[in-house]
């Protein structure tokens, strides 16, 4: 029994992993690498990179690794430009209802965000919020998301709308760290509106939570920013404070410190202190050489004191930096330019081959279309012809039978004219009324003939035909055929019909088709299925009932 239930619970476990959504990957290697994520992010990175096998992996690991990668990029304050087309293959393989869409979301807006397109970027997260709302347990990614828009309302100048999203971020914040961060942004939407107490207030918040949080990183990242701010609004001597508060804890692992040594060097300017200044803006310089805004402070300080050569060539080097980016920026910018007129021209080479194709479709379809017409017209013709011969050959057959009824009724009249005279007459009479008998067969002949020429009669043949066995599997005439039966019965028999409504005047309709069709020669079982019986059961009832009005007369 131990061991059923131990099997029971093997099949159970291998159901759901065959069974389970496809959009997840099996991968071990990749949710060590997202546990490693929150702890050591540039371990994880370290370890996404030595993946080299990209195109061997499932779509589902591929979909994976690419959500991976750009989160360990943005954890690590890298561009997250080289993940672009590992997001697009993310993107075109969740689905609009999967949480991991929203994820890819996410870092697709960012990436945009680096490449300037705030606009594209703003509405992914929407997006991305939107895929959320079938998620309403989730926070990290609500604040990631809430957090990113705000900073861009904040650039796009929609400040109300900046704030009240930041406050939404905060609201998601579970720890000091997260709202250290919220409280940082908000701070910063203040400063671009040129409130200082605001400003101040809020990213003194987030000093406080950061200290809180005890991550050195994010105590240097709220020390700067609330030295920046104080600096902003001409409080020099509380941005120094904070200043050498950044420079007495940040490390090796800090990778803009070139900058809070630049922001120093500034405060220093501010102070005439200028030898502090020089050193703090040469260590500037030196930890980032590629910076042009240090050689530009140190070219107006020079300026200042009157050292006009050293001042020179400051500027001059800046100029050669700006140039350099302003190049770089161009040369970029040439290359997007070429990127677009190149996929302009492929756009157009699609719609150049899509209008052939479209006309070729057109063309073909036309053609097809006047095939159709004139196979159809054809049929009709066929029709119509069918329909001449038919109407030509009832004319014909029409005329036949009343030459026939003529004579039949002048063999009648001498018939009468020879009973009237002597016997010797009766040999006479003998043939004429064989004669008369003939006539009447050549018609029943006939009549049976142009029966079977119509339409309805191939519906009597296909009732006829059946097969079945068991009576209630039968095929029955309908209402509708079994008028049209009638229609053309009562008009191929008219002159049969005629002398039995004036022999017999409580004959019905149904009457006069059943005996019709007996003169046809059509079985008991197939005029039942005519009259909509699927055996002969109502039909010899009927045939009871037809004979008491005939003996009635």
């Amino acid at each position: 029994m131990r061991s059923f239930i131990v099997n029971l619970n093997v099949i159970g476990l291998l159901a759901v992993c065959l069974f389970a959504c496809n959009h997840h990957s099996s991968n071990l290697l990749l949710y060590q690498v997202d546990s490693l994520l929150n702890v050591k992010p540039d371990s994880a990175l370290t370890v996404l990179r030595s993946i080299s096998v990209l195109d061997e992996m499932t779509e589902a690991d591929r979909a994976y690794y690419a959500l991976l990668m750009a989160e360990a990029m943005d954890k690590n304050e890298l561009p997250l430009l080289p993940c672009d087309s590992l997001l697009d293959f993310a993107l075109d393989y969740y689905g609009d209802d999967d949480k991991e869409m929203a994820v890819a979301l996410l870092y697709k807006g960012r990436l945009l965000a680096q490449m300037n397109d705030e606009k594209g970027a703003i509405e992914n997260n929407l997006l991305a919020l939107e895929v959320l709302q079938d998620y309403p347990k989730d926070v990290k990614y609500r604040r990631l998301l809430y957090s990113s828009l705000g900073l861009w309302y904040g650039d796009c100048g929609l400040y109300d709308k900046a704030l009240e999203v930041l406050n939404q971020s905060l609201h998601y914040s579970y720890d000091a760290k997260d709202t250290a961060i919220a409280y940082h942004n908000i701070g910063y939407v203040y400063t671009m509106r040129d409130l200082q107490d605001s400003s101040i207030a809020y990213q003194r918040k987030a000093v406080e939570y950061a200290v809180r949080s005890k991550d050195t990183s994010m105590m240097v990242t709220s020390w700067h920013g609330l030295s920046l701010y104080y600096e902003r609004f001409d409080n020099t001597d509380s941005a120094v404070v904070y200043a050498r508060k950044v420079l007495q804890h940040i490390s090796d692992k800090h990778k803009t410190f070139g900058g809070y040594f630049y922001n120093m060097g500034k405060l220093y300017i501010d102070l005439e202190q200028y030898d502090s200044a020089r050193y703090y803006l040469g260590k500037s310089l030196l930890l980032s050489g590629s910076q042009a805004m240090p050689y530009w402070s140190l070219s107006v300080m020079e300026a200042e004191l009157g050292n006009f050569q050293l001042a020179y060539h400051y500027l001059d080097t800046f100029v050669m930096i700006q140039d350099s980016l302003d190049a770089s920026a161009a040369l970029s910018e040439v290359q997007h330019l070429v990127y677009k007129h190149q996929t302009e021209l492929e756009v157009k080479d699609e719609q150049v081959k899509s209008r052939k194709k479209i006309g070729w479709i057109v063309f073909i379809s036309v053609v097809i279309c006047f095939v159709l017409i004139l196979i159809y017209q054809q049929r009709i013709n066929r029709k119509n012809s069918q329909h001449a011969l038919y109407r030509q050959s009832l004319q014909y057959a029409n005329e036949k039978l009343g030459v026939m009824q003529q004579r039949i009724e002048e063999n009648e009249s001498s018939i009468e004219l020879l009973r009237d005279k002597e016997s010797k007459n009766l040999v006479e009479i003998d043939k004429r009324e064989q004669l008369i008998t003939q006539l009447k067969k050549e018609k029943l002949v006939l009549r049976t003939w142009l029966f079977q020429q119509t339409a309805i009669y191939k519906k009597v043949v296909l009732l006829s035909e059946q097969r079945e066995v068991d009576k209630k599997a039968r095929k029955v005439m309908t209402n509708a055929e079994r008028e049209k039966l009638k229609q053309t019965v009562f008009e191929i028999y008219a002159d049969y019909i005629s002398p039995l409504k004036e022999q017999y005047a409580q004959l019905t309709d149904d009457d006069l088709l059943l005996l019709c069709l007996q003169e046809a020669n059509i079985s008991s079982l197939v005029i039942a299925l005519c009259f909509g019986y699927t055996d002969t059961v109502a039909l010899n009832q009927r045939k009871s009932r037809l004979r008491v009005k005939m003996s009635q007369r």
